[in-house]
């Protein structure tokens, strides 16, 4: 029991969000680009947008009601007699469709299912803005660890330097290993020059996706940087279990899915522009004229009248607009259906290359730990044989950057697998 207690405690304490001393987990950067990412506030703005579409379509199922009041100045200079110039006419209306043929009902339908579409539009840049988050993350952390090792290698090469200095001024050295010597700290130094304007870059890049202003000091906190072999990690689904998971889970496919019925439903509205259509209308206005009438109630009562009305619109001959409206509508059904075969062929292939990636890189890992293994040995040696004369600096320093390179390539297969791996997770939903 305590040992089960002492592992949820310890995978509670690497997923947490910030650490005491404020920086960021993977964890705490995926939340925060939720939250502030800009491209997520548009795709958000996006569903509103939906919503109220829906309000708009429903229009049709109400009926609509408006008033007039009409002012009007008028003279008949060849009219005899004395003539007002001034008149009011009030009046209300209102109408109500019985009949349009279904297609207010076909509209609602096709903003609701837009709707749906829209939110997993939504859910599609959200997994997009966290797979850069992943990227950049992961990126910075690669550039970290190789920055540490150019650290490390200009901290030696500058400790090399001195001895030699004093080996020269001995005499046990000669004038050219002591130049080499100078050279190798030029050389180290530029390649740390190097690393650290990688780290600043990759800093730049998740900071500016993470919304954070540029005077926010980035530091991470990775538990990922403690991993030492691939062996330590979880073994990966099969490929097919992998294909599988992702299609279900991915909202682009679903948003391409719904995406066609939306198209269907809009060549069933086009098809109802043939349709009959029947409203229901009610009319009742009055009026008066003035300046020189005086019985203004009169007017007003004499002068209102009401009305009801059923009106049939038989559409006959439009000019070829219905069919071209039914052709455009089905050319947008075929094009979401393509959109929906590529996306699934998309899919499928990035999901295959991130599994491929995960056994080479990992295949690559376990080689770079023997090969580091390996060339630190025989530096061991090269230092031996270097102190005992019987080797030159040129040979020696070819060793100790044959352990730098194979240091950078443990890096790079290490990341490379634990970013791979993540972005399976991320297309396998459990991100989210």
């Amino acid at each position: 029991m305590n040992y089960k207690k002492a592992l949820v405690l310890g995978i509670l304490a690497s997923t947490s969000f910030i650490y005491a001393d404020g920086s960021w987990t993977l964890a705490a950067c995926l939340k925060q680009a939720k939250e502030k990412s800009l491209k997520l506030e548009s795709a958000k703005l996006r569903e509103q947008q939906a919503s109220v579409s829906i309000e708009q379509a429903k229009v049709g199922n109400y009926p609509t009601v408006s008033a007039s009041i009409g002012n009007s100045l008028y003279d008949s200079p060849f009219r005899d007699g004395p003539q007002d110039h001034y008149r009011l006419s009030v009046g209300i209306s209102g109408s109500y469709t019985l009949w349009d043929g279904g297609s207010t009902k076909l509209s609602i339908q096709a903003n609701e299912l837009n709707r749906e579409a829209t939110r997993l539009s939504t859910k599609e840049t959200e997994r997009s803005v966290q797979e850069n988050v992943l990227n950049a993350y992961i990126n910075l952390l690669a550039a970290t660890e190789k920055l540490r090792t150019a650290d490390a290698s200009v901290e030696l090469a500058n400790a090399e330097f001195e001895k030699y200095n004093i080996l020269f001024d001995a005499g046990a050295i000669t004038k050219k290993d002591l130049a080499q010597s100078q050279a190798n700290v030029l050389q180290k130094q530029a390649s740390q020059l190097t690393a650290q304007l990688n780290v600043n870059t990759s800093k730049t890049t998740l900071r500016q996706l993470l919304e954070l202003p540029d005077t926010e000091n980035l530091e991470i906190s990775a538990p990922e940087t403690e991993i030492q072999s691939p062996d330590a990690l979880s073994p990966i689904p099969s490929l097919n279990e992998l294909q599988k998971t992702a299609m279900e889970n991915h909202p682009g496919l679903k948003s391409d899915s719904l995406s066609i019925q939306v198209a269907r439903k809009n060549t069933e509205i086009a098809g109802k522009g043939k349709s009959v259509k029947v409203t229901l209308g009610a009319n009742a206005s009055t009026g008066l004229q003035a300046w020189q009438s005086d019985k203004y109630g009169s007017q007003i009562k004499n002068g209102y009248s009401h009305s009801l009305s059923l009106n049939i619109n038989i559409p006959i001959v439009d000019g070829g607009a219905t069919e071209n409206k039914i052709l455009q509508a089905q050319i947008n059904e075929t094009t979401s259906m393509v959109s929906l075969k590529e996306e699934a062929k998309t899919l499928e292939m990035t999901i295959e290359k991130l599994y491929l990636n995960v056994l080479s890189a990992d295949m690559q890992w376990k080689a770079a730990i023997l090969q580091v293994e390996a060339e630190t040995e025989a530096l061991k040696v090269a230092e031996e044989q270097r102190s005992a004369g019987a080797l030159t600096y040129t040979d020696y320093l070819s060793q100790k950057n044959s352990l730098e390179n194979a240091q950078v390539t443990l890096t790079n297969a290490k990341y490379t697998s634990l970013l791979a791996r993540n972005l399976l997770d991320l297309y396998q939903g459990k991100l989210d």
